[in-house]
């Protein structure tokens, strides 16, 4: 094996580790924002990867990605909330405010 191939094979193994922990992170944020809403008696209806970026957070290294995620509080309306994941490390869940139900 050449330098050249073991580069390459290392590049290839690195890629395919950035997706499977990529998916494992989009995973986990769907799981967060899921209990989020349950939390909050709101209704999840979708999340989508907005970003991200390598970050440190005291001493936690890692991958720091934010999702954008879609709930409702009353069956009609349609809000928009971010949460950040360390890579699988809740960071923080942001929501604007929106009307309860009466």
């Amino acid at each position: 094996m050449q330098l050249s191939d073991a580069i390459l094979l290392i590049m290839i193994s690195f890629t395919a580790w950035l997706f499977w922990q990529g998916r494992r992170q989009a995973e986990q944020a769907k799981v967060h924002a899921e209990r989020y809403c349950q939390q909050q008696q709101l209704q999840f209806l979708d999340i989508a990867w907005l970003a991200g970026r390598p970050a440190k957070r005291g001493r936690h290294v890692g991958w720091l990605s934010h999702y954008s995620f879609s709930f409702s509080s009353d069956g009609e309306s349609r809000y928009e909330g971010t949460i950040s994941l360390l890579n699988l490390r809740l960071e923080k869940v942001v929501t604007p405010p929106y009307r309860l139900p009466s």
